[in-house]
């Protein structure tokens, strides 16, 4: 039903409300310009201005960091380097973290699991679609991920309060960045995927690791070139760790369990995997199999367009050629190989302490796949631009940079499996993972609730495999939550061994993931419900017995999979002999007796990977609902069911959608642009009054490019926001 918002409030939320509708309706102004942007290769400036502009944009998903600041290296060059960092002589190294900090804390165990990715934009200067191609992505996943987290309320609370006022703004935002991605031609599903990557990974980007030769326009840092210049297979101690770009990647590995790396280049267009070495000029890696997967889909996924063919792939020894020093062995092998990697001892910049090149066994297990983005080292042309960019891979759409845009998501998504529950019955739940939750214990009971009604004998639950190519196994578990061990919360990944006995299974399933080559989807299996834009991706099916649950049950379901356990299998040419394989990354999925620990990050590794649950609850409602959909507004104040561990009863709600919050519902987007109008007139008369509501607790924080709402408002103690657990 329509509410009156405006006669419920004192003069001062007044204030405070039309300011605030005034805000989102020049977002959404904001929102719906230049949605398309044709890709330009950056300046050094330019991508120093952009990464600070994200770290301010952004603040509980990234951090911006220098290697001067964090690891004590000197700048290099001159005064009349790098000369927008005008407070230093010569420039910095700028790496940006993109990192969930309120889903993932430093004194959680996910602080310390969760997996690792590195992009490398250029270790030669002038070669240069990489720099761009990793800033561009950092944007996008931050932008899908902001989007995604939008509204901020588990439960949308009354909409006549200043805080459901505040809902519904932040409902119209999601709504106006939900359809600026559509714009873009990025589904619903695409933005969650997104979301999703940065709020289960972490992510550090190095977008001009060779500063000085990127602001220069040269190969070389100050002569020396950086990809020979690491601790694997060179011909002397003294010609390693000479280079402040080789030093701080040396600091990045060292600081991280990196399981998954790309270092771009340009000069030719090749993904290029192990070995690059002299020593095995004609052997396999021990994780061949596994690098010709991934290949394989970088170079499908980045894709073609005008003439340029999808990237070859192939090891860099029969690709490009083998070099001592090089970055890519040296971060799979350094931690294995012991003999090939010398203490080094360089005289430049004051030395480089032996200690830096001295590695445990942990450090240096990556996948670091060396992409030559492009025959001209500088591209002019055919650098692609941001329309269909997930989808459209041989258009006019498509160009260098593009496509390495896709690549670089592509190694992110295959860092670690996972398992993501769709829907109950073909009714699809509105969220996957929700970005800067906060995941207190058992919070994951509320992120996917579906109300069941009391008489279904038996529902389908429908999921999808992620993060590899081969499901092997994949079936349900479920049961009551109140006979599920305290030690599943629900939002870390469970031992096998702690799932106790309570749990029924259904029959398991195996197939493919959508990554996988060749996969085709089977129109007669696609069920006449199916509303989604999944379709035609692997969607997997089981049927769960309802019929010893009643109303009031709260049901617990988790579904897991085995995934890509063929990585283990070996060719003929391999070396060294008699070792499987070695990267952190397929026995992460492969042996659960892998376990890696370093700089305070570890790596556990495991066969059976586990969902976020799904809770069902069994209702006297007639219909299938989706309790956690965040765009649902309730006509009465009510705790959730889930409030200290007891079920209430949910009074009758109306459910919102998104097309209502763009503006067809009784909050619409005519009516804010209406109010705003009035605003500007009621703020610029009454401006004494309006700096006495802005010494409020609430603040706004408005970026530097106006992208509004980008924290969650803070208001007084007596309108505390009901936030996301």
């Amino acid at each position: 039903k329509t509410r009156s918002l405006l006669f419920h409030f004192t003069f001062d939320e007044m204030l405070s409300f039309l300011h605030k509708a005034a805000v989102a309706s020049t977002f959404i102004g904001i929102a719906c310009t230049g949605s398309n942007v044709e890709y330009k290769l950056k300046p050094s400036h330019k991508i120093a201005e952009e990464l600070k502009q994200l770290s301010r944009q952004y603040p509980h998903l990234v951090a911006l960091s220098t290697a001067q600041e964090v690891f004590n290296l000197p700048t290099v060059g001159t005064q009349n380097d790098c000369t927008f960092d005008s407070d230093v002589e010569g420039c910095r190294n700028y790496f940006l973290t993109l990192f969930d900090s309120k889903a993932h804390p430093t004194e959680s165990e996910s602080y310390r699991a969760i997996p690792e990715v590195f992009l490398s934009g250029a270790l030669h200067g002038n070669e240069r679609v990489g720099p761009t191609a990793v800033l561009e992505t950092a944007k996008l996943l931050l932008e899908a991920a902001e989007c995604e987290s939008l509204p901020r309320f588990i439960t949308p609370p009354s909409p006549d309060t200043e805080k459901g006022v505040e809902w519904q703004l932040q409902a119209q935002e999601a709504a106006s960045c939900r359809q600026e991605f559509l714009d873009r031609g990025i589904s619903d599903h695409q933005r969650k995927w997104l979301a999703r990557l940065v709020s289960t990974r972490r992510i550090v980007v190095s977008p001009m690791t060779n500063a000085l030769g990127y602001d220069r326009n040269q190969r070389e840092e100050d002569g020396i070139d950086c990809n020979r210049d690491f601790p694997f297979d060179v011909t002397s101690e003294r010609l390693c760790m000479r280079t402040i770009c080789g030093r701080t990647v040396n600091e990045l590995f060292r600081q991280h369990l990196f399981q998954m790396s790309l270092t771009f280049h340009g000069g030719t267009e090749v993904v290029g995997y192990e070995w690059g070495a002299y020593p095995y000029l004609h052997n396999l890696s021990p994780d061949d199999k596994a690098q010709v997967d991934i290949s394989s889909i970088y170079s499908r996924f980045a894709g073609s367009f005008q003439g340029t063919k999808p990237y070859p792939t192939g090891t860099m020894n029969d690709l490009v050629y083998a070099v001592h020093g090089g970055m890519e062995d040296w971060a799979y092998a350094g931690s294995w190989i012991p003999d090939k990697v010398p203490i080094c001892k360089p005289k430049t910049y004051g030395g480089y302490s032996e200690t830096k090149s001295v590695y445990n066994d942990s450090m240096l297990r990556a996948f670091n796949m060396l992409i030559e983005t492009s025959n001209q080292k500088i591209p002019q042309t055919h650098l692609g631009t941001s329309q269909d960019l997930l989808d459209d891979t041989s258009s006019t759409h498509n160009g260098h940079v593009a496509r390495n845009i896709r690549l670089a998501l592509m190694a992110i998504e295959l860092v670690e499996p996972y398992i993501s529950i769709w829907g109950v019955d073909y009714i699809p739940l509105e969220n996957d993972i929700v970005p800067m939750t906060t995941h207190t214990s058992r919070a994951s009971k509320r992120s996917k609730v579906m109300q069941i009604p009391g008489d279904r004998q038996e529902i389908t639950v429908s999921w999808f495999v992620g993060g590899g190519f081969d499901v092997a196994s994949t079936n349900i578990l479920y049961a009551k939550w109140d006979d599920v061990p305290a030690v599943i919360d629900g939002s870390s990944q469970p031992s096998t061994a702690n799932m106790g006995t309570a749990f029924k299974t259904t029959r398991a399933s195996h197939g493919p993931t959508r990554w996988k080559e060749g996969w085709q989807f089977d129109e007669t299996k696609k069920h006449e419900g199916w509303n989604s834009d999944l379709t035609g991706y692997p969607m997997f099916n089981a049927t769960i017995d309802l019929t010893e649950f009643r109303p009031g049950d709260q049901i617990a379901v988790f579904v897991t999979a085995q995934v890509d356990q063929g990585w283990t299998t070996q060719s003929n040419g391999v070396s060294p002999k008699g070792i499987g394989p070695m990267s952190h990354i397929v026995n992460a999925r492969t042996n659960s007796e892998w376990r890696h620990e370093s700089a305070g990050k570890v790596i556990q590794g495991r066969k059976d990977w586990f969902s976020i649950p799904l809770t069902l609850l069994i209702s006297d409602e007639e219909k299938i609902a989706d309790l956690s959909d965040r765009f649902i507004i309730h006509d009465f104040e009510s705790s959730s069911e889930f409030d200290n561990e007891e079920e209430t009863t949910r009074e009758s709600s109306k459910s919102i959608s998104q097309d209502e919050a763009r503006g067809s519902g009784s909050f619409s987007m005519t009516f804010l642009i209406a109010i705003s109008l009035l605003c500007a007139v009621i703020l610029f008369g009454f401006a004494y009054v309006y700096k006495t509501v802005g010494r409020r607790k609430g603040r706004e924080r408005v970026s530097d490019n106006e992208d509004m709402f980008a924290q969650q408002f803070e208001f007084d103690e007596e309108l505390e926001l009901h936030e996301m657990d």
